[in-house]
């Protein structure tokens, strides 16, 4: 077994270390990442802990601010007595702007404490500040959906009418702004659709644009195949007008859409689709080994921006349609990023659910348009569960609070208590 790690490690130091394979670094860094948390653990259990540190410690050079990875590190200095690594994972955690119970997940706190107080109070003072609420919203709509699973949400910015696109639920519904408890279903009950993961309005044109998909939540009948694709819907009546779809699409999951053009994540191919107008075909348009999981895209800033859930911002360069990986500004967490929108400023606003605090937060860039921070916009809020999907109209930022996938588990058992049932957020974002 140390024969294996030790030979793991070199290979993994020589391609870490070697500037002139950059890209074929970059095209395996997950896989990479992977490979280093399976070592990882393997060392630790035969207390090797400074082969696991090593390991985990290559892995945050791959993925930094992996709110796991981060508290790996915490728990592997604990193990091996290391008071030091412990100080530096916890100060790590800190300048990334996560939040982290110190008490409850540090087993040894009283251990720090004696060893530097200053310290610790000052890595307990920034965790705190990290943790503060921020942003104050409004519910908008509470429409009693339980049984949805609620993933993606679309506004008109005309009518503000919201629209909700259901997962356990193979329903596209819609909620009037005069009648925020109630709902209709709009689309999915005379023409059979898959579950919804992604939803926009392109209210210029009049249509509302879907993407459809299957997981294991999705109710399928024997024998009906799983598929993707984006449908085109008409805004006002949820006729289906279109359906398209694209050779190699696995599952896609977000959208968006200006000037009547859409892109389209796929989270599975790791793949972006472009369609050039409601009836034109479906294209691809980016494509990336790196890519992990493709979740929210928009066009702002001279590009097109798309978050990746396990490796952070990615610019996508409008003419060689190459991909950018932005690197974490000062620290900061990029991962566990989720929906994504840009207001009419070009401004970016992205959903973060995969690292603690949740919420919604603002890529602010400098003049240059390099990425250097990561502002909270709407954190510490009780109803944000788990939020996914951000829209904006009328210099409003809507957000869906919550999408209950812990009450819906794969092997379809039932949760332990009633299911929730959506929130939609609002908050004005001058």
């Amino acid at each position: 077994m140390m024969k294996a790690l030790t030979s793991s490690l070199a290979a993994i130091a020589l391609i870490l270390g070697a500037s002139a394979s950059a890209p074929a670094q970059s095209q395996s860094a997950l896989d990479l990442s992977r490979l280093l948390r399976e070592e990882m653990r393997a060392a630790a259990q035969i207390e090797d802990f400074e082969t696991a540190h090593r390991m985990n410690a290559a892995a945050l050079e791959l993925q930094p601010g992996h709110p796991g990875l981060l508290n790996n590190a915490v728990l592997l200095g604990a193990m091996a007595g290391q008071t030091e690594h412990q100080f530096e994972a916890l100060e790590t955690i800190a300048r990334a702007g996560l939040s982290y119970d110190l008490d409850a997940a540090v087993r040894n706190l009283a251990q720090l404490e004696a060893a530097d107080p200053e310290r610790l109070n000052a890595i307990r003072a920034a965790l705190v500040e990290n943790a503060a609420p921020v942003g104050q919203a409004v519910a908008v709509a509470t429409p009693p959906l339980p049984h949805a699973l609620i993933e993606a949400l679309a506004v008109d910015n005309e009518t503000e009418r919201l629209y909700l696109g259901g997962v356990a639920e193979r329903r596209i519904y819609r909620v009037e702004p005069f009648a925020p408890d109630e709902f209709e279903v709009f689309a999915g009950e005379d023409e059979p659709i898959g579950s919804i993961f992604g939803l926009v309005a392109d209210r210029r044109h009049g249509r509302l644009y879907a993407v459809e998909g299957v997981v294991d939540q999705t109710p399928l009948a024997p024998g009906e195949p799983s598929g993707t694709a984006l449908l085109v819907l008409d805004l006002e009546t949820g006729e289906l007008i279109a359906r398209h779809t694209i050779e190699g699409a696995a599952r896609m999951g977000d959208l968006t859409v200006r000037d009547g053009v859409v892109f389209v994540s796929d989270a599975e191919a790791g793949r972006i689709y472009r369609l050039n107008g409601p009836r034109a075909e479906l294209e691809l348009y980016a494509q990336d080994e790196r890519f992990a999981s493709l979740q929210g895209l928009a066009q702002a800033r001279g590009a097109l921006w798309v978050v990746d859930y396990a490796a952070g911002l990615w610019r996508i360069d409008p003419v060689s349609r190459v991909a950018h990986l932005q690197p974490s500004p000062d620290g900061a967490s990029l991962i566990g990023m989720d929906g994504l929108v840009a207001d009419r400023l070009g401004r970016l606003f992205v959903v973060r659910n995969g690292a603690a605090p949740f919420g919604v937060f603002e890529l602010v860039f400098d003049d240059a348009n390099q990425l250097v921070g990561l502002e909270p916009v709407l954190t510490g809020d009780e109803r944000l569960g788990e939020p996914t999907t951000a829209r904006i109209a009328d210099d409003r930022l809507f957000v869906n609070a919550d999408a209950p996938w812990d009450q819906f588990p794969a092997d379809g058992a039932a949760p332990d208590g009633p299911r929730r049932s959506p929130v939609i957020l609002a908050l004005p974002i001058p």
